[in-house]
């Protein structure tokens, strides 16, 4: 059963939904302070219903984190309830913020992967 938030609108937005025990991020579009503070509350909720243990976060389409966004990231995967993290794709530029919100976490089990097969596989391990 996947369980996802209710579009309000046409336009594009970043999803955040639960599947399989995984929380899943699809990051469309730029995360700035405000939508940051969406996204983390509605990744939070499936994590305090502990619908979730492990997180996915696909940056195949993302383009930009704002200062604040990287700020609330890397407090985000220190969350005690995650067990994994996964982040997978985007372009060299978000590659590299990514890269520094998994070393700001100082998480041993936050890792980068090429692709969103590969991700899985390590969560699912």
């Amino acid at each position: 059963m996947v369980d996802t938030e209710e579009q309000k609108t046409d336009s594009p937005k970043n999803e955040v939904f639960c599947e399989n025990g995984i929380l899943i991020y699809r990051l469309t579009v730029p995360v700035d302070d405000q939508e940051s503070e969406r996204i983390d509350a509605l990744g939070r909720s499936f994590l305090d219903r502990k619908e979730a243990d492990r997180v996915l976060i696909d940056i195949r389409r993302s383009s930009d984190f704002s200062s604040v966004a990287r700020k609330r990231w890397s407090n985000f995967l220190g969350y005690p309830g995650i067990v994994k993290t996964a982040i997978f794709g985007g372009n060299t530029f978000v590659r590299t913020l990514a890269l520094f919100v998994i070393g700001a976490s100082r998480k041993k089990n936050v890792r980068f992967f090429a692709t969103e097969r590969e991700a899985l596989e390590w969560l699912r391990a």
